[in-house]
């Protein structure tokens, strides 16, 4: 088992009733299982709209995550 924390952004973080949780999560969980898992149902949208980072870098939902990591989960921006 491994412990990672997630920070939201945005709306994100209001959807999500905070913005940072804890997790606890099994091997070879990737950032896509993780966030079908734990976000997909409050934050209402494919995991393909967010953008994600694992200790500020960018990766893909199909990083595996490992203990300790800090994962940022940035909603979709707009601007004009």
């Amino acid at each position: 088992m491994a412990e990672i924390t997630v920070l939201f952004f945005s709306y994100a973080a209001d959807r999500m009733n905070g913005r940072q949780h804890r997790y606890t999560i099994e091997p070879g969980t990737t950032i896509g299982d993780l966030y079908r898992q734990e976000m997909e149902e409050r934050l209402q949208q494919p995991v393909a709209a967010f953008m994600f980072s694992v200790n500020a870098e960018w990766a893909a939902p199909s990083q595996i995550l490992h203990d300790g990591d800090e994962v940022a989960v940035i909603p979709p921006v707009s601007g004009g």
